[in-house]
């Protein structure tokens, strides 16, 4: 059993070489920043987002109509989500629910 051991370790590298491995984001500079990136919001509105992955925790900038704000990322069992005093932003793939001052939103990146 002793040469299969070397087999196990080769294949074990393999996945955890590939599982490291990402996808590069059209939308990202290239850097540490993405978008800014529009959505469109069923009550039609456009919220811009930019994602910016440098700081710990990392944060998304929102612009709704005049207001803008920065919030940070928050733990999320599935794709990202930001949490504020007042606004929620759960993004996942092209779609986003935002909670925005009162307003329950939901959201799909503009084409």
């Amino acid at each position: 059993m002793r040469t299969a051991e070397p087999i196990r370790i080769a294949a074990l590298t393999v996945l955890v070489a590939l599982a490291s491995c990402q996808a590069a984001d059209p939308r990202s500079d290239g850097g540490d920043t993405i978008g800014p990136v529009t959505f469109a919001c069923d009550d039609g509105s456009d919220l811009v987002a930019t994602f910016d992955n440098a700081p710990d925790p990392a944060t998304v900038r929102l612009v709704r109509g005049g207001q803008e704000a920065t919030i940070p990322q928050a733990i999320s069992a599935s794709g990202a989500r930001y949490v504020g005093d007042d606004i929620t932003f759960w993004n996942k793939g092209r779609d986003a629910a935002v909670e925005w001052q009162g307003a329950t939103l939901q959201c799909s990146e503009a084409q």
